[in-house]
């Protein structure tokens, strides 16, 4: 049920590249679930955006839940399943837009949950569009393109944002290195992010996990030290952060294809 709810009314022009379906506003009332009548989920032929104006709620996909509060976007892809409930101390407001497409959209909607504050003017847009009394679906139709690109335009944002995460944590390793309590999972929290995804980023960003990358740059600075500096394999290990020269010597050999003291003495 809803405390408060505006639907604008839309022709359907049937058209091909994006066709505005049903937008508008609503305020639920605290604990409100979609789909109603007890159904546990519910489905819709198009896409469904919602934009939460302020509280938040939960929002269930087929194979995860997501907390949603104020500045983000959940979408709704077609024919899928879904089910999304108010939060009973602080219920959203949100608005929506629902259409139908015939483009590729999947690396737009990649994701469930989107946090994007600044398209709430695109949304407001949608909710006053009751003022637009002729060819009001052309209007909605230009808005859904203009969120679109915002959409596309924040996901790139995102990707640099991934890759400044990951020269941060590569310059805190070229630093830190030394140190025999260096660890992934300290790194990542130092970054506000949860290991498995800083893990992920970083692959993707360099072709290796953070823990590879730490191990071969302290082989690769125990070799040099050896080579140009002249220290015996147990000290070059120390200096790069292991205590164990058994466990050095292994990967040593792993990397380089000889034992360290072989290494060493190369000339």
């Amino acid at each position: 049920m809803h405390k408060y709810m505006n639907e604008v009314f839309i022709e359907n022009k049937e058209l091909k590249d994006i066709n505005p379906r049903a937008c508008g506003e609503a305020q639920c009332m605290p604990g409100h679930y979609w789909p109603e009548f007890d159904a546990p989920r519910g489905s819709r032929p198009y896409y469904m955006l919602h934009y939460v104006i302020s509280g938040r709620g939960i929002y269930h996909t087929p194979d995860k839940k997501y907390e949603v509060k104020a500045g983000q976007v959940f979408v709704v892809m077609p024919n899928e399943l879904v089910a999304y409930e108010a939060d009973m101390e602080d219920p959203w407001r949100y608005c929506w837009i629902n259409f139908e497409s015939m483009l590729d959209l999947s690396s737009t909607f990649s994701q469930y949950v989107i946090s994007i504050p600044e398209c709430a003017h695109i949304f407001n847009a949608f909710r006053d569009c009751t003022n637009i009394t002729q060819d009001r679906e052309w209007y909605i139709c230009g808005k859904i393109f203009e969120l679109l690109s915002l959409m596309d335009s924040n996901k790139r944002t995102e990707r640099n944002q991934t890759h400044r995460y990951v020269r941060i944590a590569q310059n805190y390793i070229d630093v830190y290195y030394i140190d025999p309590e260096l660890r992934v999972s300290s790194m990542a929290a130092k970054l506000n992010l949860d290991r498995a995804y800083f893990s992920k980023i970083f692959n993707k960003h360099t072709g290796k996990s953070p823990q590879q990358y730490i191990v071969e740059l302290r082989l690769d600075r125990a070799a040099d030290l050896m080579v140009n500096q002249g220290l015996p394999p147990g000290e070059a290990a120390q200096r790069v952060g292991y205590g164990d020269i058994f466990n050095f010597s292994r990967m040593f050999k792993r990397r380089f294809g000889v034992s360290p003291s072989t290494y060493a003495a190369k000339p």
